[in-house]
């Protein structure tokens, strides 16, 4: 009986960790290099929600893996600068979170929280009460 176990176990093991993963389809990825495409935001003091729709703009954000950044506002350049995160941030006693800070000549942004989900991007203001989060999908 150990035997017939032994040799059940082996193939099963044999075939979980014989299988191609990377052709399974997986939830996005989580590098914030690329192309993003600006959905809504969201506070204020008021909490208002702004869309594209609503403002009679898009805003497209780009990434790249050298670290440089660029915001094009109806597809002309608005900023562009360099952008770096820090994963695992602690910004308050109690609170980490990653973190995503863009800097240039003429910029210089408060460090704003990144979350990745299912290729959406979310940003929220980390030192500001009445902050905007903003929501993007990636562009494919």
């Amino acid at each position: 009986m150990k035997i017939i176990l032994l040799a059940v176990s082996i193939i099963l093991l044999g075939s979980i960790t014989a299988c191609n993963k990377g052709d399974l389809p997986g939830p996005g990825s989580s590098s914030i290099v690329g192309k993003w495409r600006w959905i809504k935001s969201v506070g204020g003091i008021g909490g208002f929600t702004v869309t594209p729709q609503s403002s009679g703009y898009n805003i497209r954000n780009e990434f790249y893996a050298d670290s440089s950044f660029k915001r094009f506002q109806n597809n002309v350049l608005q900023i562009s600068g360099n952008f770096r995160t820090t994963p695992n941030y602690q910004y308050s006693p109690t609170e980490k979170a990653d973190i995503l800070l863009i800097s240039g000549p003429t910029l210089d942004t408060r460090p704003v929280s990144y979350l990745i989900r299912h290729d959406t991007l979310y940003l929220n203001e980390i030192y500001i009460a009445d902050g905007y989060s903003e929501v993007y999908v990636r562009m494919k």
